[in-house]
C-alpha cells in the first residue's frame, strides 16, 4: 500500500537527518579578546582576555572584532565517516586551526542572513591537539536596519560549537532521496514522476527507523539499492542540459564598507577553497580583481592556494574587471580602464584572460558595452539583474546583444537570482525559464551564498551529486560559464538580436542619490584624462618621466568608487564618509600631478605673461577665470589686442576673469596681464528681468522666473512657457528609498517659485549674472544664472543647501519643440528615448539616464540642457526635466543632506544637435579652458594633438601599460562615419590599432606627424603610437 499523502513521506525523510550528524566533541568553554579592524588585514587588539561559555552574549558594531580561542584534543572519525567543525556564534567568523584558515562560519541569530555552520575538516587536524581561533563580526547586512535608526551595536547569542561526525553512507542517501522525492513534482511526465514517487516511497520505508544507529545505519544499504534499481527502471532520458556554476557575489561596498569587504573576500574564498578539496568535481566562478588583491594582501597563503585551482580548472577566474562597476553612470573610458587593470592583474597573477564580461547584479546595462567587451578582447556577457524588472519582463534569454556602434556579443540573461540554491527547483527554473531553450536547450545558473554568506556549502554540493541521472528532469554539469558559452556558440546565428541599451525597469534613483558622488566622479574621470595628457607631453616634448604607477592608483581610487552599490548611491552612511575621503585624496593626488606637469611645460614666469590651456580636442573660445595680481586690471594677446575683460572679488581674492579666443585644440595660447581695463565694446547687458547677449535674451519675472529665451540669430522662442521651473515633488517608493523613484511621484508637486531675493551680480563687458534665493521648507536654493559674451548657452550654477526627506527636486523647461524621442549623451555616443507613453515600455522609462546632455529636437531647431554632474533627467512630450536632488532615507538617512554645488545649461539651437557644437558645448561646460601661471619660451600658441573631424572625441593619451609606446584611444560621438585625420607633436615611428587592453597589432600608416583612418558610427578606436 503506498503513502497516499506526499507530506508524510517527506516528514519521514527528514527524519533520516538525524542519523547523518553525531556530535562528537563539544567545544562550549573559550576564551576571549576584543578588538577592531583596521583594515588591509591588520588589526588592533585591546587589553584584557575573558572566559566566554557557549550561551553567553556577545556584542559589536561596524568593525568590532571578537576573538574566540580554545584548545581542543580532534577525535579520529570512525570508518565511512568525516567531521566538520560546526559552530553558530552570530555574525560571521573567519575559523583558524593552529594558525591557518580553514574556512569561516555564519549565522541567522539576530538577523544574519545565511546560516552556515559547518566546515568540512582537514583529516591533518584528527588525533591531535589543537588551537581553534574564531574571528568574529557582525552580519553587517542584518544590522543595517538598526544603525540606521541609530543603533552603534548589536548582539548575538552564541548557540553552538562542536565537532560533528558525518556518516558518508547516511548523507549520499539522505540527499539523493530528498533530491528524488523534490523532482517529482518538477518533472512533466506524470507517468515517469509517479513511478519515481513508488521509488522513494518504497526505498524509505525500508529504513530501520527508531532502532539503534547501527540497525538504522545498516538498513540504508538495501534501501539505496532498491531506490537506484527502481530508478533505473523508469528509463534514462533528460529534458535539456543546464550547466550550474558555483559563486559568491561580493558587494565591495554596500550595507558594509569597502574594509569589510576585504574580511567577507578571504572568508568566502576559504570555504571555496575547502570545498574544492573535499569535491574535486566542483567548480566556482569569480569575479572582480579587487578582491583578489585584497585576499592577496591580507591572506597570501589563502592566494597562492587559488593559484593551485585555478591551474587544475576548478577555480574560474571571470569577468576581467577591477570591480563589477555601474555602467549607466561611469563614463566609457572608466568602463574600459575597470577591464584594463582588472585583465592585466588577472593575467600576470594567474595567466587568465576572460573571455565573459560577468556582471549579475547592476541597475541597467549601457547601449556601449557590447563594443567595450569585444574589443576588449571578450565574446560574452551575463548577467541576472533584469529579473526585477518592475513593468515588462525582457523579453530574451540567450541573445545577440548589438551595441551602439554595431558591435554584438553572446549574452545570457539568467532568470533565476545569482544567489541560489543548488536543489531541484532551482535546476528546473533554470531550464524553464530559457526563452530560447526551443533553439539550444542549454542553459546555466549560478548558486551559492554571497555578502558573507560565504560561497557554496556542503548542502549544495551533496544535493549537486545528487541530481544526476534523474529521469525527465535537466541534465545537470558542475561546469563553467566558459563551457556554457562555448556550448551554445555553435546557434549563435540563431538567437534573436537586442539592438539598444539593457534598460533596467527599476533603482531609477540611482541616476541622482548620493549628488557628491556623481560630482566628484565625473570630475575624476576628466582630471585623470587631463593629467595623462599632460604627462605624455611632458615626456613626448621635454623627456619627463611619465607617473604610470601614480596615475594607475589614482585611477583604481575612482574605479572601486564606481561599484554598482557605491556610484548609484545606494549604500549606507559609513561607505560614503570613506568615499569622500577616497576622493579627497584622489582631488589632491591627481590635480598635484597637473600642477607640476603644468609647471614643467609652461616655466617661464614674468609675472605679466600667463597661458592659457585647452584639453579638448577642438578649438574654444570660451570665458577664463584666474587670480589677479594687484594693479593688474585687463588682458590682451601677445601682438598688444585688447580682449573683454572684468576684475572683482571672490572669497576674497582679486579675480580677472576674460573671453579667450580661439585656443588650439589640446593646446595652448599666450596672454598678457595688463594694467589697463577694458574699454571696447560691451555685448553683454544684465538687469534683474534681463540677461542678453549677441544671440540669446533671456527675460524673467520678479521672482526670477525664466519667462522667456528669445534666440536673436534665428528669430526665434525656445520656451512655451515658465522655463527653469523649480519643483520639489513627494518622492516615498515603496522600498529602498535611495535606488527606487516611483512614477507617482508626479501627483504630490510643491512649485518653488517665489524669490527671496533676486539681484544682478555682475554686468560686465564678460558676463551678466543675476543670483536668485528661493527656499522650500528647510531648504535654500541659491542658483547664479548667466550669459557670457558670445555665448549660446544659459548657465546655471546652482547651491543648494539641502535639509529635505525623501523629497525630490526637479528644474523643467517646456520647449517649442515638438519630437517623439530625445537624445541623451551616453558612453561612447548618444541613446534615444521616447518622450511618449504609447506601450508600457514606454512607460517604465519615465526616468531616464543621460551623460553631460539631453536634446529635444526636430527638424531645424532644438533645446539642449546640459550639465556638469547630473545623470537624472526626463522628457515627456515636449518638456525637459533635469533631476537636482533627491532625499532617500534608506540605507542612508543622512544621503545628500547639506551643500551640493552643481551647473546645468539651457543651449537653444538651430540645426541638428551635432551641427549645433552641442556635444563641443557639454564638454566645455565639464572641461573649462584654464590659466596657467607661465609661458612657453618657444611660441605664443600650439596644439599638442589635432583631430580633423568634428564629432571624433579625444577620450586618452596615454602611456601604455607595457611602457612600448603611447595609447590613443578617440571614439565617433556624431553617429556619422568617415575618413580622419589625427595631428601629432613628432614624427610617428609606428602606429597600430590594437585592442582597449592593449594587446595585438595593426599596422596603419602614417606620414610625417599625421596618419588617418576611416571610423564607423560611435565607434572606438585604440592606437599604439611610437615616436
Amino acid at each position: 500500500m503506498p503513502t497516499i499523502k506526499k507530506g508524510v513521506l517527506s516528514n519521514l525523510i527528514n527524519q533520516i537527518k538525524p542519523y547523518v550528524f553525531e556530535t562528537v566533541l563539544s567545544l562550549d568553554n573559550w576564551r576571549v579578546k576584543r578588538g577592531r579592524y583596521d583594515g588591509d588585514g591588520k588589526y588592533t587588539v585591546f587589553d584584557g582576555e575573558s572566559d566566554f561559555n557557549t550561551g553567553d552574549r556577545w556584542e559589536g558594531g561596524y568593525d568590532d572584532v571578537i576573538f574566540f580561542r580554545c584548545e581542543a584534543e580532534i577525535p579520529v572519525p570512525r570508518d565511512g565517516e568525516k567531521l566538520y567543525f560546526n559552530m553558530n556564534f552570530g555574525g560571521e567568523t573567519l575559523i583558524k586551526f593552529d594558525g591557518k584558515i580553514v574556512g569561516s562560519v555564519s549565522s541567522k541569530e539576530h538577523h544574519g542572513w545565511v546560516s552556515r555552520e559547518d566546515i568540512p575538516l582537514p583529516p591533518s587536524y584528527c588525533g591531535r591537539r589543537t588551537v581553534i581561533e574564531a574571528v568574529g563580526g557582525i552580519c553587517c547586512g542584518g544590522f543595517c536596519d538598526a544603525a540606521m535608526a541609530g543603533a552603534k551595536t548589536t548582539h548575538y547569542d552564541t548557540v553552538s560549537a562542536c565537532i560533528k561526525a558525518v556518516n558518508e553512507k547516511a548523507e549520499d542517501y539522505f540527499y539523493r532521496v530528498r533530491t528524488l522525492f523534490d523532482s517529482v513534482e518538477l518533472i512533466d511526465d506524470r507517468a515517469a514522476s509517479e513511478k519515481l514517487f513508488a521509488a522513494v516511497d518504497a526505498s524509505v520505508h525500508m529504513l530501520r527507523f527508531d532502532f539503534s544507529r547501527e540497525e538504522f545505519l545498516n538498513s540504508i544499504d538495501g534501501a539505496s539499492e532498491l531506490l537506484e534499481k527502481r530508478v533505473s527502471e523508469i528509463g534514462s532520458y533528460n529534458a535539456g542540459k543546464v550547466y550550474m556554476c558555483g559563486h559568491s557575489h561580493i558587494d565591495v561596498a554596500w550595507l558594509w564598507t569597502v574594509r569589510e569587504a576585504e574580511r567577507k573576500a578571504v572568508r568566502t574564498f576559504a570555504n571555496t577553497l575547502d570545498f574544492m578539496d573535499a569535491y574535486p568535481d566542483f567548480k566556482f566562478a569569480q569575479s572582480q580583481a579587487v578582491l583578489y588583491d585584497m585576499v592577496k594582501r591580507n591572506a597570501p597563503e589563502i592566494f597562492e592556494r587559488i593559484k593551485e585551482k585555478v591551474k587544475n580548472g576548478q577555480w574560474e577566474v571571470i569577468g576581467n574587471a577591477w570591480v563589477e562597476a555601474d555602467t549607466n553612470i561611469a563614463s566609457g573610458e572608466s568602463l574600459i580602464r575597470q577591464l584594463l587593470y582588472g585583465r592585466e592583474f588577472f593575467v600576470r597573477e594567474f595567466g587568465v584572460d576572460s573571455t565573459v564580461y560577468w556582471l549579475p547584479d547592476c541597475f541597467g546595462f549601457s547601449w556601449s558595452l557590447p563594443q567595450i567587451i569585444k574589443k576588449s578582447g571578450m565574446k560574452s556577457f551575463i548577467t541576472a539583474k533584469l529579473n526585477s524588472n518592475d513593468t515588462n519582463p525582457f523579453p530574451n534569454s540567450m541573445f545577440r546583444w548589438r551595441g551602439i556602434s554595431g558591435d554584438e556579443v553572446t549574452a545570457f540573461y539568467q532568470r533565476t537570482h545569482y544567489q541560489g540554491e543548488y536543489d531541484a527547483a532551482e535546476v528546473k527554473a533554470c531550464r524553464e525559464r530559457n526563452l530560447q531553450k526551443g533553439i539550444c536547450d542549454v542553459s546555466f545558473g549560478m548558486y551559492g551564498y554571497g555578502d558573507g554568506g560565504s560561497g557554496v556549502n556542503a548542502e549544495m554540493l551533496e544535493r549537486a551529486a545528487s541530481l544526476r541521472n534523474i529521469p525527465g528532469m535537466p541534465e545537470v554539469v558542475n561546469g563553467s560559464a566558459n563551457e556554457f558559452f562555448d556550448e551554445t556558440e555553435k546557434h549563435r546565428d540563431e538567437f534573436p538580436v537586442w539592438d539598444g541599451e539593457l534598460y533596467y525597469e527599476n533603482h531609477r534613483g540611482t541616476y541622482t542619490s548620493q549628488a557628491f558622488v556623481k560630482r566628484n566622479n565625473r570630475r575624476g574621470e576628466f582630471m585623470l584624462r587631463n593629467a595623462e595628457i599632460l604627462s605624455c607631453a611632458a615626456e613626448i616634448l621635454q623627456g619627463a618621466a611619465y607617473p604610470a604607477d601614480e596615475l594607475e592608483s589614482i585611477w583604481k581610487i575612482l574605479l572601486i568608487n564606481q561599484f554598482h552599490d557605491i556610484l548609484p548611491g545606494s549604500s549606507i552612511h559609513e561607505v560614503y564618509e570613506n568615499t569622500r575621503r577616497d576622493y579627497n585624496e584622489m582631488n589632491a593626488r591627481g590635480e598635484k600631478l597637473i600642477s607640476g606637469f603644468a609647471d614643467f611645460l609652461f616655466p617661464v614666469s614674468d609675472g605679466k605673461k600667463f597661458s592659457v590651456v585647452n584639453y579638448l580636442n577642438f578649438t574654444r573660445t570660451a570665458r577664463v577665470e584666474t587670480d589677479a595680481p594687484d594693479g593688474i586690471n585687463g588682458v590682451s594677446t601677445p601682438d598688444g589686442r585688447e580682449v573683454a575683460s572684468a576684475v572683482y572679488k571672490k572669497d576674497g581674492k582679486r579675480i580677472i576673469s576674460f573671453i579667450a579666443e580661439n585656443i588650439p585644440s589640446v593646446g595652448f595660447a599666450s596672454y598678457i596681464f595688463t594694467d589697463k581695463r577694458y574699454g571696447g565694446e560691451k555685448t553683454v547687458k544684465a538687469e534683474k528681468t534681463l540677461l542678453e547677449n549677441e544671440y540669446l535674451k533671456a527675460s524673467f519675472d520678479e521672482n526670477g522666473e525664466l519667462v522667456s529665451v528669445y534666440d536673436k540669430k534665428n528669430d526665434r522662442e525656445a520656451l512655451c512657457g515658465n522655463g527653469n521651473v523649480l519643483t520639489v515633488y513627494q518622492d516615498k517608493p515603496i522600498h529602498e528609498s535611495a535606488w527606487n523613484i516611483e512614477y507617482d511621484y508626479r501627483m504630490t508637486p510643491y512649485p518653488v517659485t517665489k524669490a527671496e531675493s533676486a539681484e544682478v551680480t555682475e554686468n560686465s563687458a564678460v558676463r551678466g549674472e543675476i543670483k536668485i534665493v528661493k527656499r522650500f521648507n528647510r531648504s535654500v536654493i541659491t542658483q547664479y544664472v548667466s550669459l557670457d559674451a558670445g555665448a549660446k548657452k544659459i548657465d546655471y550654477r546652482t547651491v543648494v543647501d539641502w535639509h529635505e526627506t525623501e523629497k525630490v527636486l526637479k528644474a523643467s523647461f517646456p520647449v517649442t519643440v515638438r519630437s517623439m524621442f530625445s537624445t541623451c549623451e551616453s558612453a561612447h555616443g548618444s541613446v534615444q528615448r521616447p518622450t511618449h507613453r504609447n506601450t508600457s515600455i514606454d512607460l517604465a522609462k519615465f526616468e531616464i539616464c543621460m551623460h553631460k546632455w539631453v536634446d529635444l529636437s526636430e527638424s531645424g531647431y532644438g533645446v539642449s540642457v546640459l550639465n556638469d554632474c547630473k545623470y537624472g533627467c526626463d522628457v515627456t512630450d515636449n518638456v525637459i526635466s533635469i533631476t537636482l536632488m533627491r532625499a532617500p532615507v534608506c540605507p542612508d538617512p543622512t544621503g545628500d543632506i547639506g551643500i551640493n554645488e552643481f551647473t546645468y545649461s539651457l543651449a537653444p539651437h538651430a540645426d541638428t544637435w551635432q551641427d549645433a557644437g552641442i556635444s563641443q558645448l557639454a564638454y566645455s561646460l565639464n572641461v573649462p579652458l584654464t590659466a596657467v601661471g607661465g609661458s612657453c619660451a618657444d611660441t605664443d600658441a600650439y596644439s599638442f594633438v589635432s583631430v580633423d573631424r568634428s564629432g571624433v572625441v579625444l577620450d586618452a593619451f596615454k602611456k601604455a601599460q607595457d611602457g612600448d609606446g603611447y595609447i590613443m584611444r578617440v571614439f565617433e560621438a556624431f553617429s556619422s562615419r568617415g575618413s580622419c585625420k589625427i595631428t601629432l607633436p613628432k614624427e610617428i615611428k609606428s602606429v597600430c590599432e590594437c585592442l582597449m587592453t592593449e594587446q595585438g597589432s595593426e599596422a596603419l600608416r602614417s606620414d610625417g606627424r599625421t596618419f588617418e583612418f576611416f571610423i564607423n558610427p560611435n565607434e572606438v578606436k585604440t592606437f599604439r603610437i611610437k615616436f
